[in-house]
C-alpha cells in the first residue's frame, strides 16, 4: 500500500483526483491479476510433481533427450577421427586447478583433492563409447569436487570408431596403477555413468583379477553392463535409449572379443570380492532391469551394494540439471565423503 500512496502523491500533481483514481483501480486489478496467475502456475507444478512424482524440470529434461536412430549410428560410424583430445567448457569452474596429463596416448584431467585427507573421484564418463564428455559430466565432477573437497581424476580414454575396448583397458589399468603410486587404495573412489558405468565395473573385475589393489567404492550411475541386453518391454517409456542402435554399437566395442566377454558386458563377469558399490536407475530406462540382475549378482556374491532407484526417471538422471537430478547428486557427494 505504500507504493501507492507515493504513486497517489506522484499522480496527484500531474493529474485530477478522477483520473488518478481510474489509474490506481486499473493497477490495482492488474496486480491481482499477475498475483492470480503466478498463484495458478506455482498450484499447478506443486500439483504435476504430487501426481507425476517427477519434479516439471526432470519431465522436461526426459522430453529434451533425443533417441539416437540408424541414420545417426551410420553417421557415427564412419567418423574414425581421434577424439583424443578435448577441453573444459569455459564457463564450468573446479575449486581447484585442473591440470593435464597425458598416461600412453590418453589424455588425463586431474584437480588435486583439498587435503590429504580427502578421497579421489576416478570418474568414467558415459557416451556409448563414441560421444565425448558432455557438459553435465563436467557440470557434476565441478559440483562433487566443492561440496566433498575430493580429487577428481577423469581420463579421455580411446572411443570408437577409431579404437575398441581392447586399446581402452590396458590404459585405463595403467592410469590406475599410476594413481596408487600417489594414493593409497582406501582413498581411491572409481565411478561412471552409462558406458562409463559399464566401464567402470569391468575395471574393478580386472583389478580383482589381477591382485591389484582394490579401489574403496564403486559408484555406478545407469551403469551399461550387458551390451546384448536391455529391456524392450522398457523401450517405450525410455526417452532417450534406443536398443536397436546401441545393441550395434556394443558390437562394435566388442571389436574382435565376443560381446558377452565381462570386459565388454560385465553382467557376466565375477562379483566376488568386489568393492562396496552403489547403483543407480530410473525405473524408466531400458537398462533398469539389467542394472536389477547386476544387484541381485552383486547380493549373491556377498558384496556390500545398495540399490537407488526413482520412479519413473529415465537414464542417467543423476546428472540431469533437475530438483531430482540435484537430490541425487547431493546424496552422492555424502556417499563420496564417507567414502
Amino acid at each position: 500500500m505504500l507504493c501507492y500512496h507515493f504513486l497517489f502523491v506522484y499522480l496527484q500533481t500531474k493529474f485530477n483526483a478522477k483520473t488518478i483514481m481510474s489509474t490506481i483501480k486499473i493497477l490495482r486489478k492488474l496486480s491481482l491479476s499477475l498475483l492470480t496467475i503466478i498463484i495458478v502456475i506455482i498450484v499447478s507444478v506443486l500439483a504435476f510433481w504430487l501426481i507425476d512424482g517427477r519434479s516439471p524440470l526432470s519431465f522436461i529434461v526426459s522430453h529434451a533427450l533425443s533417441k539416437s536412430t540408424l541414420e545417426t549410428y551410420e553417421k557415427n560410424k564412419a567418423d574414425t577421427t581421434d577424439k583424443g583430445t578435448v577441453a573444459i567448457p569455459s564457463d564450468i569452474r573446479f575449486p581447484r586447478e585442473v591440470t593435464q596429463y597425458r598416461v600412453g596416448d590418453m589424455q588425463v584431467f586431474e584437480s588435486a583433492p583439498q587435503d590429504d585427507s580427502k578421497p579421489v573421484l576416478l570418474y568414467i564418463h558415459g557416451g556409448a563409447y563414441y560421444k565425448n564428455f558432455s557438459k553435465l559430466h563436467w557440470m557434476a565432477m565441478a559440483e562433487w569436487a566443492k561440496e566433498t573437497g575430493c580429487g577428481i581424476v577423469a581420463p579421455n580414454y580411446p572411443m570408437l570408431y577409431k579404437y575398441t575396448v581392447k586399446d581402452a583397458h590396458p590404459l585405463m589399468l595403467l592410469l590406475y596403477r599410476q594413481l596408487l603410486e600417489r594414493f593409497p587404495a582406501k582413498r581411491i573412489i572409481i565411478a561412471g555413468d552409462s558406458a562409463g558405468g559399464g566401464f567402470s565395473l569391468a575395471l574393478a573385475q580386472e583389478l580383482k583379477a589381477d591382485s591389484i589393489d582394490l579401489p574403496s567404492r564403486l559408484i555406478l550411475i545407469s551403469p551399461w553392463v550387458d551390451v546384448t541386453g536391455g529391456d524392450d518391454a522398457l523401450q517405450e517409456y525410455d526417452t532417450f535409449l534406443n536398443l536397436e542402435v546401441l545393441r550395434l554399437v556394443g558390437a562394435d566395442w566388442a571389436g574382435e572379443l565376443d560381446v558377452h566377454n565381462p570386459i565388454v558386458s560385465p553382467l557376466y563377469g565375477d562379483m566376488q570380492g568386489l568393492p562396496p558399490t552403489e547403483l543407480y536407475s530410473g525405473t524408466w530406462e531400458v537398462f533398469y532391469t539389467d542394472i536389477l540382475k547386476t544387484y541381485n549378482e552383486m547380493k549373491s556374491a556377498g558384496v556390500d551394494v545398495r540399490l537407488h532407484t526413482k520412479e519413473k526417471m529415465g537414464h542417467v538422471y543423476p546428472l540431469w540439471p533437475s530438483a531430482d537430478g540435484k537430490q541425487a547428486r547431493n546424496e552422492i557427494a555424502k556417499i563420496i565423503i564417507i567414502q
